[in-house]
């Protein structure tokens, strides 16, 4: 189990998460059981973006996971929720043949000149000699998501150095942060929609609640993109969202700087888009708001 207090805990923009490895003969199945996703039958490169929730089905960390072998598997989230997943694994991995170990791999994110092939999903696990030095991961058609180990080069000549905040937002990726452990439904932040949550692989925790919703409810959020107007200060994740009357209409997920404007990702009640939506802390006005995806399922109540 990994030393809790050996983890980075001041951070740059650039490097935000933290890549941990997961080892073990009991690795897949671990995941298999911990997680939303499906992990059985995944090859080396399998590429699995998962959830870890609690019993009462909210998401308590979100991981992009590499499949490196059969007793291997490298998690990639965000260090301070990584630090507290550890925490909260701990129990469950005394009773499993794996352990879950801190690294120090570097993360990257580039935008690329020549699209790739739509058939290629699987990351590029790179050697040297019997050492895995770098992944590489497609996040797009164009976008390259890297993680690679002390002097391994980070781009290459012709790509566009990208924040991994800018990818998750670009991308629709939202993600769990500190202040938002526990707070949020797979729905709410689509990850029943964008492969995040399997409804056909066996029990996890939470697996009840979720699959209930997904069968025989409706959500009552879900995710959209928008601009933040003119924010005078710092957007805290979790940050409430109301209407002109004041009524909670849903929260900010992440939020971050792209092309000199304020971008974010929020949960919002679908009814709610076509309206006024105002930021509480620092006061300001959301724009260009518009759907993640198109779902037709939404329900308008309130909850």
């Amino acid at each position: 189990m990994t030393d809790l207090e050996t983890l980075p805990q001041s951070t740059v923009p650039e490097e935000t998460d933290l890549v941990m490895t997961l080892a073990g003969a009991d690795a897949i199945h671990f995941l298999q059981g911990q997680t939303t996703a499906d992990f059985e039958n995944t090859e080396p490169g399998a590429v699995r973006f998962a959830a870890f929730c609690n019993p009462k089905g909210r998401v308590i960390a979100d991981v992009l996971a590499i499949v490196v072998s059969n007793d291997q598997v490298m998690l990639r989230g965000r260090q301070a929720v990584m630090t507290a997943l550890a925490t909260h694994l701990k129990p469950y991995l005394s009773f499993s043949k794996s352990t879950l170990s801190d690294s120090h791999w570097r993360i990257s994110c580039e935008k690329i000149g020549a699209q790739r092939s739509a058939t290629e999903h699987a990351a590029r696990l790179q050697y040297d000699a019997d050492t895995l030095v770098r992944i590489d991961i497609p996040r797009s058609d164009d976008i390259t998501e890297s993680w690679r180990v002390s002097g391994t080069a980070a781009h290459s000549q012709a790509a566009e150095p990208l924040a991994l905040a800018e990818v998750d937002i670009m991308t629709a990726r939202a993600r769990v942060e500190l202040e938002t452990i526990g707070a949020y439904l797979p729905q709410d932040l689509n990850y029943d929609l964008n492969g995040t949550v399997s409804f056909t692989k066996g029990c996890y925790t939470g697996q009840e609640i979720v699959a209930r919703l997904h069968y025989r409810g409706t959500p009552k959020r879900r995710l959209y993109r928008a601009v933040i107007d003119d924010t005078g200060g710092t957007v805290a994740p979790g940050s409430r969202l109301s209407n002109a009357s004041n009524r909670a209409v849903g929260s900010v997920v992440n939020h971050a700087s792209i092309r000199g404007a304020q971008q974010a990702l929020i949960e919002l009640t679908p009814e709610a888009a076509s309206d006024s939506v105002l930021l509480e802390d620092p006061q300001d006005t959301l724009s260009a708001i518009e759907a993640c995806y198109e779902e037709s399922d939404h329900s308008t109540s309130s909850r």
